[in-house]
């Protein structure tokens, strides 16, 4: 997996999130952010299983684990923890984050189906604009045109999730 060049101060903020569990340490940054976002996956699984209709609790449970998943994967380079969340050129863009985690060879874990690629792309319209949080009267007067598919994206949360575990659990 390529590298990201970071600042020293990164560096040292990296090497503080380790944590020492059995004589085996790991940092703190990947495993955390894996177990919060299997958490909202199981958390989409169970809203996902209720209603069939335009339910925006669903689908923003499952583009939070896609992106806690993505960010986990990315934080297995130098970055720390606490730099991520300030990264304005992928703010909660899913298609930019999974892009960037795909140039730093993410298909080496995963290869997503095109469909995937596809609903993913599309989720991040409604996601990154909070769509899937705070009611939004103008999408819903519309019938949410471009509503991704819900068991597509969870199917790619659940690889993503899947394939990311053992490497963020390492710590990298």
């Amino acid at each position: 997996m390529g590298r990201p060049h970071t600042s020293r101060r990164a560096k040292r903020s990296a090497a503080s999130e380790g944590i020492f569990v059995g004589g085996v340490k790991s940092r703190l940054g990947p495993a955390s952010l894996y177990a919060h976002a299997a958490d909202f996956l199981r958390a989409a699984r169970i809203a996902g299983s209720a209603d069939k209709s335009f339910t925006p609790a669903r689908f923003y449970l499952v583009c939070h684990a896609l992106e806690l998943g993505l960010r986990a994967y990315l934080s297995l380079g130098t970055r720390s923890l606490e730099d991520l969340p300030r990264r304005p050129a992928t703010g909660h863009d899913l298609g930019r984050l999974l892009s960037k985690a795909q140039s730093l060879s993410l298909s080496h874990l995963i290869r997503f189906r095109a469909r995937e690629v596809s609903e993913i792309r599309k989720a991040s319209l409604y996601y990154a604009r909070q769509v899937f949080e705070y009611p939004a009267l103008a999408e819903a007067l519309r019938g949410y045109p471009k509503q991704p598919r819900f068991q597509v994206l969870l199917a790619a949360a659940e690889s993503l999730i899947s394939a990311i575990r053992e490497v963020c659990l390492a710590g990298g």
